[in-house]
């Protein structure tokens, strides 16, 4: 339904915007685009549009501003309009970061590419409170990724396994990881690297048993930094793996509800009760800087089933609050079963936003996902003084990562914005079975 009057090789950026205003599978829309310097111009379904666009293709920016002129033609004829205008990309604050530091302003800057005004304060007040954070070559942080779960959740597309029935691969599993850990502390020490902070992610590391989670945890000897264990289903919480957190240095943990209407809580795969969720955040509050998970968008939740999640939230006062919008993501059962919430999810963002800056919360870092709910974004919001810095440092892309674990992806920040990737194998056993081989060529990779 694209076509490209043109030798520019923009064509996938194009298609991404076309998918705001139409459905790519089931259209009949036809759109040509010429971004010729003598005569632009945009063509949908024989309607012709004068576009103005005088800048040149080798500019860095010509490629944002051809999705632009192809956004305000695509609103003009369908009528709508997204948050994000003609930002299609994870991290908006990118955008915003380079137009600072250009001595232009990030608002008007932001605008200038029709993101909404009140999405574009945002990305300037989120940048205020990075903490002046900067690209370094020799920071790093440690990434430990747990490819298991209780349960799967509707809306997920992680390569995770069931506990159940996987005890001896989790076992044989945690002895590879405690290997690799191993192996990485060694290269990073060898490459002079400092480690910043620590995140164990998932899947969902405390499905693991105390004795795996023990000892995966007893492989790590960094200690007094910022270490981040996501404990996010409470039915995985128990006060013997708090204790074993606490005792190995962890400093943050995640509890995430991601609703606290129970309905909700059943429908979306999660195999605990609103009452479970506050129970454990009583065992750990004290204990740990403490992350809760929301989501908005979820199953059939109007507004008032998500007010009620954030008041609940509001009362509980964790340090830290990601709201994450709903994305319909590739391998997920609501996506491979069509299921959508049909409600103003824009208006739940904007609820959450009003409500937690108005108890003294601060955005601090945000990013977004393809097949968001209404194009929108997730945020996380902080506490004075408990922002996590490892969300920012790696959403930024301002430090290196070195990731162990199925699936996990390292990544390397070099002088002059070049990051270079490695990515582990997906598939548990075939970790496994190539650990020695991969391994070699991970250490290569920061030497």
């Amino acid at each position: 339904m694209l076509k490209l009057n043109s030798d520019y090789a923009i064509e996938n950026e194009l298609i991404e915007i076309c998918g705001l205003f139409f459905d790519l599978e089931t259209t009949n829309a036809v759109v040509e685009c010429a971004f010729l310097e003598c005569a632009p111009y945009i063509m949908v379904d024989g309607r012709f549009y004068c576009i103005n666009l005088s800048v040149n293709i080798r500019e860095k920016k010509f490629s944002r501003l051809c999705k632009t002129e192809l956004y305000k033609v695509l609103s003009a004829y369908t009528g709508k309009k997204f948050p994000w205008g003609a930002l299609t990309g994870v991290r908006p604050t990118k955008l915003g970061y380079e137009i600072a530091a250009a001595g232009g302003d990030i608002v008007e800057g932001l605008m200038a590419y029709e993101v909404d005004k009140q999405k574009a304060e945002t990305i300037k007040r989120i940048i205020g409170n990075q903490m002046g954070l900067k690209r370094s070559e020799k920071k790093i942080s440690l990434y430990v990724h747990i490819p298991f779960c209780t349960s799967r959740c509707n809306y997920c597309s992680f390569v995770s396994l069931p506990t159940k029935g996987n005890e001896a691969l989790m076992a044989r599993y945690t002895d590879f990881l405690i290997k690799e850990i191993q192996s990485g502390v060694e290269t990073l020490c060898e490459g002079d690297y400092q480690v910043d902070s620590i995140y164990i992610g998932g899947g969902t590391p405390t499905a693991l048993s105390d004795d795996l989670l023990e000892a995966v945890l007893a492989s790590i000897p960094y200690r007094g930094i910022e270490f981040t264990v996501e404990a996010g289903r409470p039915d995985t919480i128990t006060a013997s793996k708090l204790d074993i957190m606490e005792r190995h240095g962890v400093t943050r943990i995640s509890i995430n509800p991601q609703s606290f209407v129970d309905k909700t809580l059943g429908e979306i795969g999660r195999a605990h009760t609103a009452d479970d969720i506050k129970r454990i955040y009583r065992l750990a509050k004290g204990r740990f800087i403490i992350n809760m998970d929301l989501i908005a968008g979820l199953s059939s939740e109007d507004m008032d089933d998500f007010s009620y999640t954030i008041d609940e939230v509001a009362k509980l006062k964790p340090e830290n609050i990601t709201v994450h919008t709903l994305a319909r993501k590739n391998g997920s059962i609501i996506k491979t079963k069509g299921v959508s919430n049909t409600h103003n999810v824009s208006q739940m963002v904007d609820f959450a936003y009003s409500k937690l800056l108005d108890i003294g919360y601060e955005p601090y870092y945000l990013y977004r996902q393809k097949n968001m709910l209404d194009n929108l974004e997730n945020i996380g919001y902080a506490l004075p003084g408990t922002m996590c810095v490892n969300n920012i440092t790696t959403m930024e892309e301002f430090y290196s990562v070195f990731a162990c674990g199925a699936g996990a992806i390292s990544k390397r920040i070099f002088e002059g914005n070049r990051i270079e990737r490695h990515p582990n194998l997906r598939d548990v056993r075939l970790y496994i079975e190539q650990f020695d081989e991969r391994l070699a060529k991970k250490v290569k990779f920061f030497l």
